[in-house]
């Protein structure tokens, strides 16, 4: 499994607490806290990989700076207030709406998780033509991206394209893993 970093301010410590222990709950183990942008990037750069969950403000920078700077092999999980996430998330940075939904919100993790630990897997052959059912797949797969972490078709299907090459899978296989999660 990725590696997780939490990143909230020290002023919000409960919730990355509870953040923590439910994914602690969920199977999910290697867990860092920190409190500001400065330490999530250091420990980006001393792990192989992974997600950080963090809010739009952080007590040192705002997402988007942290965006800047994060390695590749890294996804964001943004955790904020609806209303926060609608004015102000960029494309392709998968969000998650506040109060969390645990579902929802285990669901995202294991997905991000998936496609972080296949961007080591490469080289699998691509099929050129699709079958109609295939683009069913990669249609309902965007259909629960749009759904789940307010992004519009064209973010769904860059996140779903972005997943596919980071991985090394098909975007029908990718799409199949979206759905197969979001049916859990």
């Amino acid at each position: 499994m990725s590696n997780i970093i939490i990143a909230f301010p020290a002023s919000k410590g409960k919730t990355a607490s509870k953040i923590k222990e439910l994914l602690k709950r969920y199977g999910f183990q290697e867990i860092i806290s920190v409190t500001n942008g400065n330490e999530a990037l250091q420990y980006m750069q001393e792990l192989g990989g992974g997600i950080v969950i963090n809010p739009l403000q952080l007590a040192d920078m705002y997402y988007t700076e942290m965006l800047q700077y994060m390695p590749s092999y890294f996804e964001m999980l943004l955790l904020d207030s609806h209303a926060k996430i609608m004015e102000s998330r960029e494309e392709n940075v998968i969000a998650v709406s506040m109060p969390v939904r645990v579902h929802e919100f285990i669901e995202t993790v294991s997905m991000m998780s998936e496609n972080t630990d296949g961007k080591i897997k490469r080289g699998r052959k691509r099929k050129k033509v699709r079958s109609e059912r295939d683009n069913n797949y990669i249609r309902n797969a965007k259909q629960v991206l749009m759904e789940r972490n307010h992004m519009s078709e064209e973010e769904a299907h860059r996140y779903i394209q972005k997943c596919s090459m980071d991985s090394g899978r098909s975007m029908v296989e990718t799409a199949k893993m979206i759905l197969t999660i979001g049916i859990m």
